[in-house]
């Protein structure tokens, strides 16, 4: 039986902690489920799960569906796309079965690809190698999450756009759902040498095809993203702010003022770091911008914004000396003065 390649593009940056990864992952397990009730999908489906953040990892190699466990969904830092598509076209390469005189090859691979933010790295030579080797012998299916996604760059990638606003759990299963009888719908085409890629109909609900956008933007100013060390465990753990505008206005003068309210703090393991981009922090933003501080989530110090003479952000519990987790240098906090500062900021 000729396989049908699933590759599950996901990313894992930043922007992603919280509720968007909690759902992804319990996405891919009822994806496999719902996928193992078909007996076309049993015979021809072989899934892959890749990841990207700052760098892209392959979690799960081209693998039959009986034999496919939904790996652990990891964190890093930055949204390197053109490293991800690199990825991914290195991995077609490697996995995907071409026909000779002697044997046909894989059916034509699918590719699901998740994103919620905007690159943070280039994507030109990605972009030329996939549209001059790649996009005629494999499809890519792009769905972007929630209203931060940059459209514009996924539809350079391909024409099959997506946006998706799932607003609950249930929603999100309803989207897991529509992957599910695509897939579904591919493996029964090519059991019947049906040609073309088949898609389940829209639930337009929360799924909407992009046909046109023209936003122009490159670089993610709708969220910023800082990452701190724990004082006690030396784990990361992220403060993610998301952008709000509100605006100063008299008769005569109007002035838009970029503020960002904190959307929750997430605790990370180890593994954050092997996913993250080293250039991403590459820029700063003045904490006079962020509204909230939140403590620490691994050890619950009340102060999750302390920052050290290095630059790092750590946990304190208040006044007095401190090792930082980052350099291993002390410090000694006093009682702040009320003036903001530059710190470091994640691409998200």
């Amino acid at each position: 039986m000729r396989r049908l390649p699933i590759f599950m593009l996901l990313d894992v940056s930043e922007s992603m902690a919280g509720d968007n990864l909690r759902q992804l992952q319990q996405g891919l397990e009822r994806l496999v489920t719902g996928l193992r009730t078909d007996p076309h999908a049993l015979e021809t489906v072989h899934m892959s799960t890749i990841v990207f953040a700052g760098k892209a990892r392959t979690l799960t190699p081209l693998t039959e569906l009986i034999h496919f466990y939904p790996p652990r969904l990891p964190l890093g830092s930055g949204t390197s796309l053109g490293r991800a598509m690199v990825h991914l076209m290195d991995e077609l390469d490697r996995s995907v079965q071409s026909s000779t005189p002697e044997r046909k090859g894989d059916w034509r691979p699918v590719v699901y690809l998740m994103t919620d933010g905007k690159p943070t790295d280039d994507i030109e030579p990605a972009l030329k190698r996939w549209r001059t080797h790649y996009a005629g012998r494999a499809t890519l299916v792009a769905i972007a999450i929630g209203k931060f996604a940059a459209l514009d760059t996924l539809q350079r990638f391909t024409e099959t756009v997506l946006r998706l606003d799932a607003r609950t759990d249930q929603d999100f299963k309803r989207f897991v759902d529509w992957v599910t009888m695509s897939v579904v719908a591919q493996s029964r085409s090519v059991a019947e040498a049906r040609p073309g890629v088949n898609l389940a109909k829209l639930d337009d609900t929360i799924l909407k095809k992009i046909d046109d956008i023209q936003n122009g933007l490159t670089i993610d100013e709708d969220l910023v993203v800082l990452t701190g060390r724990c004082q006690n465990n030396r784990l990361p753990y992220l403060m993610r702010y998301e952008r709000i505008e509100p605006a100063a206005r008299t008769r005569d003068f109007s002035l838009e003022l970029d503020l960002y309210q904190l959307a929750g703090v997430f605790a990370l393991e180890k593994d954050y770091f092997d996913l993250s981009d080293d250039r991403a922090m590459v820029r700063t933003v003045s904490t006079d911008a962020l509204i909230g501080a939140p403590g620490c989530p691994h050890c619950g110090n009340p102060i999750g914004f302390a920052m050290c003479s290095c630059g790092a952000l750590m946990c304190v519990k208040g006044s007095g000396p401190a090792v930082c987790p980052t350099c291993e240098c002390k410090c000694d906090f006093g009682e702040g003065t009320g003036d903001g500062f530059e710190v470091a900021r994640s691409r998200g």
